[in-house]
């Protein structure tokens, strides 16, 4: 699972125990199984802005 550059600061990709890939959010640690449902996160939770690009989300 790669995390793109820009939100590198803010999330990471690891595997678990079993071998399953996820992307885990370095500012408290909750973890996701898809790249948009972490950028959802970061984007509404921690106000990281650059993130709504990767939620499908409209900007208004």
């Amino acid at each position: 699972m790669e995390i793109p550059q820009e939100l590198a600061s803010h999330l990471a990709a690891e595997v678990d125990q079993w071998d399953v890939p996820h992307i885990v959010c370095r500012r408290c640690g909750k973890k996701f199984f898809s790249l948009r449902d972490a950028a959802l996160h970061i984007y509404h939770i921690h106000g990281v802005k650059i993130a709504q690009k990767y939620t499908g989300e409209q900007s208004s």
